[in-house]
């Protein structure tokens, strides 16, 4: 049988700083670190043609046909570090919701709609001397998902299957080289 030295590490002694964590549900008063995050804005798709008219046996017969069209995107984006003295049980965290309204029957972007944030992005911790308090608001115009040919709406690349990669391509992506601090792992859309 081995020798029991008074502590589950052995002689080594490893356990006699280690403390529980205590109670999950005591609170302390402490200065914590608090982050949150949101975006909004709108959309209208865009149209562009091909320069040259349509052709029929070699004769110009009929308007441009379109090239291409994709969704003229303006953004809000807001993030901010603050220092707020309090006594919680924990750090915290929630991530951003996006939701969004369309004309869209199939849940994709259609022709105009808006978005904004259904729950604010959050985290909070304890403060560390490290931590520095920030705020980033800017707006800002981005185009997002551009399909080739002549837009037909409800087609199969515009559904709600295809939304939430296309938004955080092409908004979400921009949004944080507007505001570096936005953490886009903190975002549901």
């Amino acid at each position: 049988m081995g020798q029991n030295t008074g502590n589950s590490f052995g002689s080594a002694g490893l356990g006699k700083n280690l403390q529980a964590s205590g109670d999950t549900s005591a609170t302390e008063f402490a200065t914590w670190t608090v982050f949150t995050q949101s975006m909004q804005g709108m959309w209208m798709r865009k149209y562009v043609y091909n320069t040259s008219p349509t052709y029929s046996a070699g004769v110009a017969s009929g308007a441009p046909t379109m090239a291409y069209s994709y969704l003229d995107t303006n953004c809000t984006v807001t993030t901010r570090r603050e220092f707020v003295d309090a006594a919680y049980a924990s750090g915290y965290a929630q991530n951003l919701g996006i939701a969004y309204i369309s004309d869209s029957t199939v849940g994709g972007f259609g022709g105009s709609g808006v978005f904004y944030s259904s729950s604010i992005g959050i985290t909070r911790k304890e403060y560390v001397a490290t931590d520095v308090e920030s705020y980033c608001t800017t707006t800002f115009d981005t185009d997002a998902g551009e399909y080739p040919g002549q837009y037909l709406p409800n087609q199969s690349l515009d559904t709600s299957a295809t939304f939430p990669g296309t938004f955080f391509s092409d908004v979400i992506m921009p949004a944080a080289r507007h505001c570096p601090e936005l953490r886009v792992s903190l975002i549901n859309v």
